[in-house]
């Protein structure tokens, strides 16, 4: 009976302590995962065979997803996945990006299809094939 209640005392004590734990009213935690929502305002040039591969944007939602966030490149390899418009759920992969323009890798094949006002976000997770 001895061990029991020692046992418990012991449990109780460490929920306790969990129970006071936490970070000071200055610290700031990021996401875990960062994320930049964005809307299409201009479609890319296309290349010599007619494909495009690259858009101009502006940002949607929280002021902190703006793209000035990230510098030059600043999104390569993340994950830009379309949620509206003919490339709906497409995913692709950023291979650049300026502060106004993101251009993706071939890998996954061109944009085509894309249209002023269709809705995208970028994510920083790799793409998996």
């Amino acid at each position: 009976m001895r061990f029991a209640t020692r046992l418990a005392a012991a449990i109780l004590g460490s929920l306790f302590a969990l129970a006071h734990a936490g970070h000071d009213d200055d610290v700031r935690v990021e996401r875990a995962l960062e994320r930049y929502a964005g809307m299409v305002t201009e479609v890319g040039a296309p290349d010599g065979e007619g494909r495009i591969y690259s858009f101009r944007s502006t940002p949607i939602g929280p002021p902190a997803t703006t793209p000035e966030k990230y510098p030059e490149a600043g999104l390569r390899g993340w994950r830009l996945t379309f949620l509206g418009g003919k490339r709906f759920a497409s995913a692709f992969e950023v291979q650049s990006n300026t502060a106004s323009e993101i251009t993706v890798s071939a890998a996954r094949g061109p944009l085509d299809g894309i249209a002023v006002r269709d809705v995208f976000v970028v994510e920083n997770i790799r793409l998996t094939q």
